[in-house]
Order: structure tokens, then sequence, then C-alpha cells
């Protein structure tokens, strides 16, 4: 099956640009990681974490092995289970492990809202979860949140009523979850603003801290309570019907640039949540992408940490417990790797362009850019730069006329789309 044009178009641009995965549509040419993702979700999505358990995986691979790739499989998996997701990208600037209360905020701006099937971009952010949740209810009924009837209905009592009955550790958040819903029902936007601002962990005003107050928000969000609240919010989730919450962190290459008081505060802090992870976030899968050099240059400084995620072998179908999760283990050798993933590009890079592509000629060409990627030594993992090399080159023959590339020019071009990624890698992730 085949992405449909438009989609297909945006995959191949954006791994023409930087190498890198669209957000969407990465199952359409997936490949080597079956195993990995059926055992997480045998193991951990279908049955431990919908059963309320919770787990930590570091997902450990090289710059532009397929961290972000492979998140995105899981976060696929993730919604294909009724769980809701928040995949935290962030900048070398703006890591939240030095302070919990940002953990939490980078956590509920980043919730993604998703409709199963739907073509449309996913929006952010927990109050755009949570109305769309509401939305769901009421859109059978063809109403309008602020329809006087939609309050009335026997789905959103039903859920009002769950919300407010239930177990939630912080009568805060379950307050202002209530409040929010009724907000949004009431069509009170000045509340809805005030609360939406408390729920993702910003500032709020004194206005709006004297009108919070008079719903039953009383706390505020600090780095004193902020795990409470990250609890509080998997518990609500769970409440709102959904299996559990998958926390996708893909920011492992800026702490390897943190250095002093900074780094020890965010390994304490990535060391607290693997704690809470085993029992205080129910229905939790916590995935957090690193490089190697993370695991074997920082990880071994604070002892604490490093009990935590060292591990005598790999995660995998028959190890499920082991805490990380190796990209260089897959379930295919790389050169067989390479070859199905250009395989399976041809098609969608002729989906996109409305082409056909001779298909000996570019088996061969697949052929060569792979041996030619594997046999590189450069600081950007040849998995990348393959994919890179190989999509520019199609767009090139496209423009000026097939042929069957040498050795030579393979090796040449795997060098150059390094130096742009790098010059790339440079631009975005320079920390200050």
């Amino acid at each position: 099956m085949l992405p449909e044009p438009r989609l297909a178009r945006q995959i191949i641009e954006t791994l023409g640009q930087s190498g890198t995965p669209l957000s969407k549509g990465v199952s359409f040419y997936n490949v080597g990681n079956e195993s990995l993702l059926n055992a997480i979700d045998s193991h951990y999505l279908g049955s431990y974490l919908a059963d309320g358990g919770a787990v930590f995986k570091l997902v450990v691979g090289d710059y532009g092995s397929g961290k972000s790739h492979f998140l995105y499989c899981v976060r696929d998996r993730a919604w294909g289970r009724n769980f809701a997701v928040s995949k935290v990208d962030l900048s070398p600037k703006e890591s939240p492990y030095d302070d919990q209360r940002r953990v939490y905020a980078a956590v509920a701006s980043s919730i993604i809202w998703h409709e199963l099937g739907s073509l449309s971009e996913d929006e952010r952010g927990l109050t755009r979860f949570l109305e769309g949740t509401l939305r769901r209810l009421v859109a059978p009924y063809s109403l309008e949140l602020e329809d006087p009837g939609a309050a009335e209905l026997p789905e959103v009592r039903a859920l009002l009523q769950t919300i407010a009955t239930t177990q939630i550790d912080s009568l805060s958040f379950q307050k202002a979850v209530l409040g929010f819903f009724n907000a949004l029902l009431r069509g009170q936007e000045l509340r809805r603003e005030s609360l939406g601002r408390w729920l993702h962990g910003e500032e709020v005003s004194p206005e709006d801290g004297r009108d919070l107050r008079g719903i039953g928000v009383t706390e505020k969000i600090n780095k004193n309570n902020a795990f409470k609240m990250l609890r509080s919010l998997c518990q609500m989730v769970r409440t709102l019907g959904y299996t559990g919450l998958a926390l996708l962190f893909d920011e492992g290459d800026r702490m390897l640039s943190v250095g002093g008081r900074s780094e020890k505060v965010a390994t304490d802090n990535l060391r607290e949540v693997i704690d809470r992870c085993r029992e205080d976030l129910p229905g939790a899968l916590f995935l957090y992408a690193v490089p190697p050099a993370f695991v074997h240059d920082i990880v071994p400084k604070y002892p604490a940490l490093m009990q935590r995620i060292q591990a005598p072998g790999y995660f995998s179908r028959s190890n499920p417990f082991s805490p990380q999760i190796s990209l260089d283990h897959l379930d295919i050798p790389d050169e067989q790797l390479l070859t199905q993933i250009g395989s399976r590009l041809l098609p969608i890079f002729e989906s996109a362009y409305g082409i056909k592509l001779d298909p000996e000629t570019q088996a061969a060409n697949i052929a060569t850019f792979s041996e030619a990627a594997r046999a590189s030594y450069l600081a950007i993992s040849h998995r990348r730069l393959f994919i890179k090399a190989l999509v520019t080159e199609w767009f090139r023959q496209k423009e000026d006329g097939e042929q069957q590339i040498g050795a030579e020019y393979a090796a040449a071009a795997i060098r150059g789309q390094s130096e742009t990624l790098m010059q790339l890698a440079d631009s975005t992730q320079r920390p200050y």
C-alpha cells in the first residue's frame, strides 16, 4: 500500500532536505525494527500498561540512526491501542530536566490530539486534547460544545461525573480539568483560557488565580509538586477512557553539552522519572532517546542513574525487561536493511512526482549507495546518509535522465551529504 500523492510528496521532500522522517507515514517505509515494535506492543501496550503498570526504556542510537523514526513507530502503535501520546521535541536550549516543573510543562504542551484515520494535521497541547475528547462525545449528535443540549447528553454527563468521583492525586488538577470542560460547555472563554494556562504549567496572573481558586484550583504547579501533577495527568488520561499515556522524549543529544551542575540536576531528575515509572505513573510508557555517548560518557559519572539503566543485554522479544533499546541491533543485517528501505522508498518517490523509474537501474543504484554508505566512517549514521543521498539522486535523475551510478560517484555523494547534514546539525543544535 502506498501513501496518497500529497503525503508521498511530503515524505520525500522531508527526507530529501534533512534525511529525517516526516511525522506521518513512517509505516510506509519502516524496515528492520518489527520485532522491537511487536515486543513493545504485546508485552507493554497490550497488557502490562493496560493494567495500570508503567515502564521506562532508553532508546539508544547514533545521530541519524533512526531514533525519531522509531519513536514515531511506537507512537502509531500506541494510538492503535487507544493510548494518548505526548512526543516531546526540544531544541538544545530547552531541555526541561533541570526543572521538574518544565518536565510536566513539556509533556502537557506536547500531548497530541489525533483522530485515527484522519489525514488532517495533528494538534498539540493538553487543552486541545481535552477539547477533542469532549467534541468526540457530542459529534454523533451533530452538536457544538456550546449548544444548550451538549451538556445534557448522557455521555457528557457520565464523563463529568466520572471525573468528579475518580481519585486523582491532585485535587486542583481534577478541578482544573472539570472546570475546563464546563467552561467549554458554557462558552466561558476567559475561564477556559486561564485554566488552559494552568494546565500547561504556565504562569497565571493574580486575576486568573483568584478565579481559579473560586472553582477549587488552589495549587500552583512548581518543581515541588510537578511529579504529582504528572501522575495526576496519567490518572486523568485513564479516567477519560484512554488506555494510558505514552511519553516519548527525543532530546538526548542536548544532554551531551550541558555539563556542570545543570548536568547533575538533569540526570538526578531523569533518575527520579525512572523510579516514578515503576509505580507512580499508571499506564505510562516513557521512552527517552539518547546517543550512545550519553550511556558511555555521562551515565558512568552518576552511579545511581547507571544502576537503573545498565543491562547485560538489549531489549528484545525474549528480553523485554532490559531498560535499553538499541537501534544498532535490528532484525536484519545493514546491507539488507538499506536495500529494503530503498526498495520501499522508490514507489513512494514515484507516487510523489507521478513518474515511473526503471526498476533494474534503480535497484543497482540502491545497492551502490548502500555499499558506499556502509563503507563510510563519518559522524552521521550511514542510514541517514544513504536515504538523503538516494532521494537526492532520484530527483536529479528525474530531471536529467536515469543512469546507473558508479562506486566513486556514490562515495562522493555520501561525503557531500555528510557535510551538509553536519552543517545543519551544527546550526540547529548549538546550545548557546
